[in-house]
């Protein structure tokens, strides 16, 4: 979505953010307490405490060459994982490691199956992640990441989610979204692969719903839900 375009449905998009407009229930109760829930969680100060660190020694141009993802967007991160409490989560590309400290930090008997092949050159991802590399499992193919992390909900009955920083082949989020995994795409605005691969998981979802301010978006393939996609303010 352009800057103009964003500023003429400004209004439009904020007004949907406090639910007004929203027919669907479960999308009310989403947006009203998972993507703009007004009050504190225990999280957001440890949230708060490391992107600030991470700030005081960076450049505003390093932290962008490093993805470093928005104090409100990681908070999303943690509501998100809340609000569903997948006992396994997906995450393609490390970027700073913020945001996989964010979403494990619901539970503490969740696991992370991590691929990044450059994990070896991201030493900030690596310590942001030390206290909790024991749950966390690295992969250098897409793959094998895929399969290991599907294999986990052989049952049917384990909620599923995956965060994807980078851009993967659309066979992969196919995979994911036929299996039921509600997925987080970021970085839609700066990279336009990104932006692509929001765009297939619309068109091959017969069910279910997504959120999106155009900067970051959650895709909930659920087939029970009907067919509605929300463009919100964060």
């Amino acid at each position: 979505m352009s800057r103009l375009k964003r500023y003429v449905n400004a209004w439009s998009r904020h007004h949907r953010s406090g639910g007004f407009g929203i027919h669907s229930p479960y999308a009310y109760r989403f947006v009203r307490h998972v993507w703009r829930q007004p009050l504190p969680y225990y999280a957001y100060e440890g949230i708060h405490q490391l992107i600030k660190a991470i700030k005081a020694g960076t450049t505003r141009r390093q932290r962008r060459d490093m993805d470093l993802v928005s104090e409100k967007e990681a908070r999303l991160l943690f509501r998100v994982a809340n609000f569903f409490n997948p006992q396994c989560i997906l995450q393609v590309g490390a970027a700073t490691g913020v945001e996989s400290a964010a979403m494990l930090e619901v539970s503490h008997g969740s696991r992370l199956s991590l691929y990044d092949p450059m994990l070896e050159n991201n030493p900030l991802a690596v310590r942001v992640l030390q206290s909790q590399l024991y749950r966390v499992e690295c992969y250098d193919d897409i793959q094998v990441a895929t399969d290991e992390f599907l294999g986990t909900s052989a049952d049917g009955e384990s909620p599923l989610m995956a965060l994807v920083n980078v851009p993967v082949e659309d066979d992969v989020l196919n995979r994911l979204l036929d299996a039921r995994c509600v997925l987080v795409l970021r970085n839609l605005s700066r990279n336009p692969l990104m932006k692509a691969l929001f765009d297939a998981c619309r068109r091959h979802m017969q069910a279910g719903q997504t959120y999106t301010n155009d900067k970051i978006a959650i895709v909930i393939p659920n087939p029970k839900l009907q067919r509605e996609d929300f463009v919100l303010w964060l």
